[in-house]
């Protein structure tokens, strides 16, 4: 009995639409902050997010990582925000540089 290969459209679709600088608001650590270039998702979650404040071009700062893949808690315009893991992974953003100071 042979399988079919899975084809994994949808990360195909994404490793196309994202830049090779962007990673996912996952991969950031604690204290980082970056620019969101964009978020993958269906019409729902991409208007909550919006409706949250995380539209392209706004600076977000990751406060805290929660271990075993538990919520991120991010910090855009001011105000602090709880994201799931998984609706964090589909957020796209562009690492600052940090400065030295001196």
């Amino acid at each position: 009995m042979q399988f079919r290969p899975r084809r994994h459209r949808h990360l195909q679709r994404r490793d196309l639409e994202v830049n090779g600088d962007a990673v996912s608001l996952t991969c950031l650590c604690e204290g980082e902050k970056g620019v969101i270039a964009n978020a993958f998702g269906g019409y729902g979650l991409t208007r909550r997010l919006a409706e949250m404040g995380l539209t392209p071009g706004v600076e977000v700062t990751l406060l805290r990582k929660c271990p075993f893949r538990g919520p991120l808690e991010v910090e855009v315009r001011g105000v602090s925000l709880a994201l799931g893991y998984g609706v964090a992974s589909k957020v796209f953003v562009k690492p600052l540089k940090v400065k030295p100071n001196g």
